[in-house]
């Protein structure tokens, strides 16, 4: 009988702390490996040519990368199992992927690293934007060769957005033309009405439960020590967690946040503290993902 690979795959959410779960499991227990990155976006890749495609270039500069002693020095530093002596391996995971890429990349990387940790493991965030459809033309061949697990992560959804509406403002110089400043961005972003699947917390949220086993972690319950988060988290994957990697945002302290080891795409994030007016202000645009949330689980995780 053949054996099936133990996978978790993270379905996000973005800027809600999925650095600090993804070191909590690989750094901190040893729980689950993702290989040569956090985010490979192979998924993604499958579902969509457009993303490749913008995707491309900077893959090619890794491709390239990996044959620098600088790089293969850093890598194998950061990550014993980077395999960043296998040029193959790298060539065939920065090659568009197809589903057998997949599947042939995490199943040859849990048995390189089944002896030391229970699980691989897929961060990539852009697993958050996989439409329903998709996931159900993918999910039939995934559980034939793993048992998967499906972790989603999310924090307060207005300092969530910010959060991330701040990181586009730095890397968009179209946008910093347009608007003088990160809230400028956000304040216009928020009146537009359309929002990011990033901020749809419960229709994510069904779509993973109605194909994997699946569960959702709220970041401030988990760092706060809150709702007997960690043992939930330990009891779902059946591996307990003794230790968790330090959250810049939690506390949430904006712009003052920790700078913490290799989680500058937190403590980089906010140019700019949100006030309560501004938490006001977000609130009612997203008034709707509050109370979608308190329908679906009965419970009022974040408050002004």
């Amino acid at each position: 009988m053949k054996i099936r690979v133990p996978l978790i795959i993270g379905a996000g959410t973005g800027w809600s702390a999925t650095s600090p779960l993804h070191m909590t499991l690989q750094c901190s227990n040893k729980c689950a490996h993702t290989g040569l990155l956090k985010e490979d976006h192979l998924l993604y890749h499958i579902f969509s040519d457009d993303a490749w495609q913008w995707r491309k270039p900077w893959y090619d500069k890794l491709i390239r990368d990996s044959m620098s002693p600088v790089w293969k020095y850093d890598w194998g530093r950061q990550n014993k199992y980077a395999f960043h002596k296998n040029l193959d391996e790298i060539h065939e995971l920065y090659t568009k992927p197809t589903l057998e890429t997949y599947i042939n990349y995490y199943t040859r990387h849990y048995y390189r690293v089944k002896h030391e940790y229970s699980y691989v493991s897929d961060f990539s965030n852009s697993n958050a934007q996989l439409p329903l459809d998709f996931l159900q033309k993918i999910a039939p061949e995934l559980k034939k060769h793993f048992k998967i697990k499906v972790l989603i992560i999310f924090r307060d959804p207005v300092r969530r957005l910010y959060s991330e509406l701040s990181h586009k403002y730095q890397t968009d110089e179209k946008i910093r033309k347009k608007y003088p400043t990160s809230k400028d961005y956000y304040w216009s972003y928020l009146k537009m009405g359309y929002y990011s699947m990033n901020c749809e917390y419960v229709k994510r949220i069904k779509y993973y439960k109605s194909l994997f086993d699946t569960t959702t972690i709220v970041s401030e319950d988990l760092w706060g020590g809150k709702n007997d988060a960690l043992a939930k988290l330990s009891n779902f994957l059946q591996f307990d967690i003794k230790k968790l990697w330090p959250n810049c945002y939690y506390p949430e302290m904006g712009t003052k946040a920790p700078r913490h080891n290799r989680l500058a795409d937190q403590y980089n994030s906010d140019l700019e503290d949100l006030t309560h007016d501004d938490m006001v202000f977000g609130r009612k645009y997203l008034a709707k993902y509050y109370e979608e949330w308190y329908t679906e689980f009965g419970t009022t995780p974040w408050r002004c």
